[in-house]
């Protein structure tokens, strides 16, 4: 890392590639990490809406909490591994079927 200074004062610092990249990696961990931390207040509110809008039962809520947990670890591994941008995917499958997830979280206002 290169300090910039001026009449001794240290005002900044340039990054190499590498260390950009270092910290972008450790970034999308820590994202990860928190991700993680906080999935079951999220999971717990999927299977709400799923128990109380739709009737799901605790068999039901069970089998759709294995596959969605499994799901989330995926996508969750993906980000903290890979470099790019690009959508996950589900993200992508769904707009083949014809479903624009996008479309509806701009809707939502969200």
């Amino acid at each position: 890392m290169l300090k910039k200074s001026i009449n001794g004062r240290v005002y900044g610092a340039k990054m190499t590639a590498a260390e950009k990249k270092a910290i972008e990696i450790e970034i999308k961990k820590q994202l990860a990490e928190y991700d993680r931390k906080h999935a079951m207040e999220l999971d717990a509110l999927v299977l709400w809406v799923l128990h109380n809008e739709f009737g799901f039962g605790e068999k039901r809520l069970k089998k759709f909490y294995d596959s969605f947990a499994k799901s989330i670890k995926e996508l969750t591994d993906h980000y903290a591994l890979d470099d790019s941008d690009d959508v996950w995917i589900c993200t992508y499958k769904l707009k083949q079927a014809g479903i624009d997830i996008e479309k509806w979280h701009e809707e939502s206002g969200l």
